[in-house]
């Protein structure tokens, strides 16, 4: 096993206490990690599991300091760059300064070719400003690829675009799902990909998040609902997903496409967030557009969605397909 694996690599500073433990703790391992002559794929992992443990208890000083000595360390685990990035602006400049660039990377060649972005795509080994460049192509088949690729971690901040991308291609999402490192965000993002187990299990999860939060509830009045069912009865899709984002607080822009192929069910969950009874449901179904009802298992499907998710999972659903919060009104992602 190669020196940077030794046991003593993780110094024991035990007697240390509160946030200066772990800024010593974080700072020494940092220090051993750049100056090891040779470090092994555990001691990389071992590594990657402690840092990304103790940077969120840094201070600002410390993070910038980290960052200066981690950034020219080949090494460095991607997650651990992409945090920092994340969160110490200042430090941007350190970090991507020393990330290899087109002119002087051995991988320039690959990078300029759909069959070499593919090939870059698929490498056990990832850092972040490869993936950037292949992803600002929005290449199909790369972004395929990096989606299947465990080595692309789930935690960094360019795997959510990955995930926004899914929402509006179900052969991306099917491929993120058959992951294991997705979180409760990710698959609620998903959800419309999913088939119906696969949807029971999201469910579940996301209820299991909100079991300590506090939910928002929605009250509307006699007048909202004679709107919805009066814009329904007109086959007004436009006007009806107006009302939906009003009702919500999203901002005009929102895209609800309720009528496109695999969206349907996002309809349902909306009107399951906003309170509506099951009958008003079924009537606003059976007279929005034909798709929603016809054939028969359409609408089966619909109001079964209504019976089964609760009101504050439905509401969760919808504003991470969608990707913002209810009652923003600004279009503030999330």
């Amino acid at each position: 096993m190669a020196s940077s694996a030794n046991p003593g690599l993780w110094s024991d500073l035990s007697d240390l206490s509160g946030k200066d433990a772990c800024a010593a703790l974080l700072k020494v391992n940092v220090d051993m990690f750049a100056a090891a002559p040779v470090r092994d794929r555990e001691s990389i992992e071992t590594f990657e599991a402690l840092a990304l443990g103790f940077l969120p208890k840094a201070d600002r000083t410390t993070l910038v300091e980290i960052a200066r000595i981690l950034a020219p360390c080949p090494d460095t685990p991607p997650s651990v760059l992409d945090y920092l990035l994340q969160h110490v602006p200042e430090a941007r400049s350190t970090i991507l300064h020393h990330q290899p660039t087109p002119a002087s990377s051995p991988d320039a060649m690959s990078l300029a070719t759909p069959a070499g972005r593919v090939h870059l795509a698929s490498r056990p080994r990832l850092d972040i400003a490869t993936i950037e460049r292949i992803l600002v192509l929005r290449e199909e088949t790369s972004e395929d690829t990096l989606a299947a690729n465990p080595a692309f971690p789930s935690s960094a901040s360019a795997f959510r675009q990955l995930v926004r991308r899914a929402i509006e291609r179900p052969a991306l999402a099917r491929i993120l799902l058959q992951r294991t490192d997705l979180t409760a965000a990710h698959e609620a993002c998903l959800y419309l990909a999913t088939d119906g187990r696969r949807r029971r299990l999201i469910r579940e999860r996301v209820a299991q998040t909100l079991a300590q939060a506090t939910s928002l509830s929605f009250h509307l009045t006699e007048h909202d609902i004679a709107a919805f069912l009066a814009a329904a009865k007109g086959g007004d899709i436009a006007h009806f997903e107006r009302l939906l984002s009003e009702a919500f607080g999203f901002p005009v822009s929102a895209e609800w496409h309720i009528l496109q192929i695999g969206r349907h069910l996002l309809l349902a969950l909306a009107l399951k967030a906003l309170g509506f009874s099951d009958k008003e449901a079924a009537r606003i179904f059976l007279t929005l557009h034909p798709a929603l009802s016809y054939p028969l298992s359409a609408i089966r499907e619909l109001m079964h969605e209504t019976r089964e998710v609760s009101s504050a999972v439905a509401l969760v659903l919808v504003e991470m397909i969608l990707g913002v919060k209810a009652l923003s009104g600004d279009g503030r992602a999330i």
